[in-house]
């Protein structure tokens, strides 16, 4: 009403000024209007917004309700009246009863290989929530897989509460408070468990660990030199493993030059750099050379190195004292590390519930054996680490024809050694006599023949694909099955790139770097070829005896100079690798199985983590290997004997290791570890024997020259044509073997390895006559040729020893899978008691060790792992023993 008689009066006004206002008066009462106006607006705006606020507060009113009835419908554990179970019409349960709801588990467990509630209840008769309720505590169900249905995403108690539990706590929280408790049980039981919490006494930490934020980097720096950081002026590549100081505009010239952590020769920020990518320190200085065109050759210049060396040595030592001092430091680096490395927990497996109802009656497995059946089941990548001898052959088997029977794998194939394929079949159905298997070895793998029998591989339906080494590695990857993982690489490189705008030049490089791959590839695409690709064969599980044969797999790294390593590795282990991630692409699984993973270094364990859990690494930040040395390990320098034997050298190696309990951990959510012992048939084992021999005067004199020619390889005073360190290797090996390998004019005795070795089996053949004991003579070189060869000079002097000719063999006369067959036939009865061979011969997976009394290696093999292989199951008592025959007293 007001509102009205105010317009009313304007107007009013506005008549009366028509005729006499002036222009001031008609201003006033246009501004009262346009005042009047904007009030008005502005009741409305407000209006407006009480409405919107009442309209809102009841939407929220009403969503709440309806999350409330969702929760309560999804966590009520009710069913319709008309509800049927899915397994009632499934011919899976025709058959299939439990008493109880726990043999329910065990049968769920059993067939379908992870814990399914309605199984449970279709075979047991029970209500789902009657189901549950009656296994909570053994099972939990999982916040991340439920699929906000109450009787799915249920796991094992050992499942849930193993791996990464940070991750899982946090999921449980936040599905509790979401859904008003209904995973409290979760919560407590994962508290009840938790890994207890690691200080920083316990925490390796040093500069080039991946996990360490840049701007602790950058606060070292500033450290350092003695300023306020106000910048970023470092980035880390997690994808590469780089580090890179992207801004050194902070630093004056003089300071850059020294620096405290420098020398007159390399600054201290390229000897930060270099310390944070594990890249080593060296000087280098140029010298005349007549091996070169230009007359000049560039050598490390030592005394310089050592200086810059004891720089960086310095510069560690003092980042480890700094890096603790602050509190607030120190609290954020524990939480990260306890956040990535120190939360998750190991997994138990047992396999008492496995029954096999396909399996042989005949063929029982060991526990040991069930349990890492188990953990093939229910973990796609498995490495099978048990002592040699201890079946994992049998292990294997078992795993695939469960998965098989359970649906989990529909194609298994077994990548063997070549000359184990037939003993592998003879395995195979003696524990499954109504398998149906495909046997592919050299023989049925001809060029002729391959493109069929590849075919057969991608369209049969077979329980086992056995599969010999070399005919695998004739099975070709596509070239657009590789151009495509490069161009994956490519994208998530330049992601990085364009989403930083400080990025590690090293990017720029490896996008070049596959650029020029992918024009290769490009080039190389094979147009007329018409076979079957290993992608489309359709392997859902890859099982690979004796994988260490491929622990060679190239890889990326800056750390250089250290003694066992070797980032180029081989073309057979980087197909291996590939294959093994084109089975992982589509959902399938990888057995590796050694009884020796680690042969060399502890660098054989990155390999094997690269190739079973290389998503993992990568969330972890240690997919490169210098993340990966930077977290576990740390290069030592000592001196040496060198290779001549006469003088020592400076060797760098890894030979400190850290963190070893977050190492385990990570390790053992893939590997399953064996030791044998005596309860499941190994025989005892009297040691290792050395039969010492003193060197010839020969053999002196030569040890002289290798010793000369190898100064003058380092030297550069020889071209590497003429000679270098691998032939100085080999000629010294094959000298300590026997001096007429690289003299045939000369002559040993009895004081010799071969005479040696030939006594000690002699005297080991006769006293074991009754029993009819057999023995190997592992040789790898100088094997049966023409002319003088060390397995016919030792044969020859077992028989004027007196064993007969007919007991002494050579696996390299067994030329096919039947002669060999029959060869170890033969050892296993006794008619053969001596067998020579070597390392690749009758070595990796060879069983003949049912009457083997000792093994006899007259050549020391190049790994650990090719050493004493003859603690296998037997069926005969016997205590063994193992020679070395190769030791010469220096």
């Amino acid at each position: 009403m007001e509102e009205g008689k105010n317009l009313q009066d304007l107007l009013h006004d506005l008549y009366k000024l028509e005729k006499t206002a002036s222009t001031t008066d008609l201003r006033k009462v246009i501004k009262k209007l346009e005042k009047m106006k904007i009030e008005a607006e502005h009741r409305d705006r407000e209006e407006i917004k009480r409405v919107e606020r009442i309209k809102k507060q009841q939407r929220r009113k009403q969503q709440k309700m309806e999350e409330e009835e969702h929760i309560k419908e999804a966590t009520s554990m009710d069913l319709p009246m008309d509800w049927e179970n899915a397994f009632d019409a499934n011919p899976v349960i025709v058959g299939v009863h439990a008493d109880s709801i726990s043999d329910g588990l065990i049968l769920s467990l059993s067939n379908l290989g992870h814990v399914d509630i309605e199984y449970i209840a279709a075979i047991t008769g029970e209500r789902y929530k009657t189901v549950i309720e009656t296994l909570k505590g053994a099972i939990y169900q999982n916040p991340k897989t439920w699929d906000e249905c109450f009787y799915k995403g249920w796991e094992t108690a050992e499942e849930y509460l193993s791996g990464n539990l940070y991750e899982k706590c946090v999921a449980a929280v936040e599905g509790n408070r979401k859904y008003n408790g209904y995973f409290k049980d979760n919560v407590e039981a994962i508290e009840k468990v938790f890994p207890e919490y690691i200080d920083c006494e316990d925490i390796y930490i040093t500069l080039g660990s991946p996990w360490i934020p840049t701007e602790v980097i950058d606060s070292f720096i500033g450290q350092m030199y003695r300023f306020n950081v106000t910048q970023k002026l470092t980035v880390h590549n997690e994808q590469l493993g780089v580090w890179e100081i992207v801004d050194k505009s902070f630093l004056s010239w003089a300071t850059y030059i020294e620096g405290p952590y420098g020398t007159d020769k390399i600054n201290s920020i390229q000897i930060l750099e270099n310390t944070l990518n594990m890249k080593p320190i060296a000087v280098y200085k140029t010298i005349p050379s007549t091996t070169t065109s230009s007359g000049k050759k560039r050598v490390i210049d030592e005394q310089a190195t050592i200086e810059a060396q004891e720089k960086q040595n310095q510069m560690i030592a003092d980042f480890k004292k700094w890096v603790w001092k602050s509190d607030k430091r120190k609290n954020r680096l524990e939480q990260i590390y306890n956040k990535k490395y120190g939360s998750s927990r190991k997994r138990n497996f047992d396999g008492s519930f496995l029954a096999f109802p396909s399996m042989s009656p005949e063929v029982q497995l060991y526990p040991y054996q069930k349990d890492a059946v188990a953990r093939m089941i229910f973990t796609p990548n498995t490495l099978l680490a048990h002592d040699v001898g201890s079946g994992k052959t049998y292990s294997m088997i078992a795993a695939g024809m469960e998965m098989k029977r359970m649906g989990i794998s529909n194609k298994n194939m077994y990548v063997v050694p070549n000359n184990i394929v037939g003993q592998w079949k003879d395995v195979f159905e003696q524990m499954y006599p109504n398998a149906t298997l495909l046997i592919i070895e050299p023989k049925t793998f001809k060029p002729v023949d391959r493109k069929q029998m590849m075919e057969e591989i991608r369209e049969g339906d077979y329980d086992g694909i056995i599969i010999a080494y070399s005919c695998f590695e004739r099975i070709k990857l596509s070239v657009d099955y590789r151009m495509e993982r490069l161009k994956s690489k490519k994208a998530e490189l330049e992601a990085e790139k364009n989403s930083n705008l400080q990025y590690p030049r090293k990017i720029d490089r490896e996008i070049k770097k596959i650029k020029e791959e992918l024009g290769k590839l490009t080039v190389a695409q094979e147009v007329d070829y018409d076979g079957v690709y290993f992608e489309d064969m359709g392997v859902t599980r890859l099982f690979v005896d004796e994988a260490h044969s491929f622990k060679n797999v190239p890889f990326d790294t800056k750390i250089g100079n250290v003694m066992g390593l070797n980032p180029k590795g081989s073309k057979k282990c980087e197909e291996m690798f590939h294959k093994v991630q084109c089975v992982q692409k589509d959902g399938g699984g990888v057995i590796l199985a050694t009884g020796t993973p680690i042969t060399n270094s502890i660098t054989d364990v990155y390999i094997m983590q690269r190739y079973l859990q290389n998503g993992e690494l990568g969330l972890l930040d240690l997919q490169h290997f210098d993340g990966w040395i930077g977290m576990f390990a740390e290069k030592n320098t000592e001196f040496e004997i060198d290779v001549d034997t006469s003088s020592y050298r400076m060797a760098t190696r890894f030979s400190r290791f850290h963190n070893l309990p977050e190492l385990t951990t990570l390790l053992a959510s893939i590997a399953d570890f064996h030791q044998v012992d005596e309860a499941e048939n190994i025989p005892k084992h009297n040691g290792y024997k050395d039969a010492l021999i003193s060197k010839s005067y020969d053999l002196k004199k030569y040890l002289e020259e290798i010793s000369k020619r190898a100064e003058a390889v380092r030297m550069g005073t020889v071209l590497r044509t003429v000679d270098n360190m691998l032939k100085i290797t080999t000629d010294g090996r094959k000298a300590a073997l026997d001096m007429r390998l690289v003299d045939s004019s000369l002559s040993v005795g009895c004081q010799s390895k071969v005479g040696r070795c030939a006594e000690n089996v002699a005297d080991i053949y006769f006293r074991t006559m009754t029993d009819r004991s057999t023995q190997v003579i592992f040789c790898d070189y100088s094997t049966p040729k023409k002319g003088f060869n060390i397995y016919d000079d030792i044969k020859t002097r077992l028989k004027k020893l007196g064993i007969p000719e007919n007991e002494i063999a050579f696996a390299h006369s067994a030329n096919t899978e039947k002669k060999r067959k029959q060869l170890f036939d033969d050892v296993r009865k006794g008619k053969i008691r001596v067998i020579l061979g070597s390392t690749f011969k009758i070595g990796m997976g060879v069983n003949i060790q049912d009457r083997l009394i000792a093994l006899h290696h007259i050549d020391v093999p190049w790994r650990p792992a090719d050493v004493g292989r003859i603690l296998r199951t037997f069926k005969i008592k016997k205590n063994v023993e193992v020679t070395d025959n190769g030791k010469i007293i220096i």
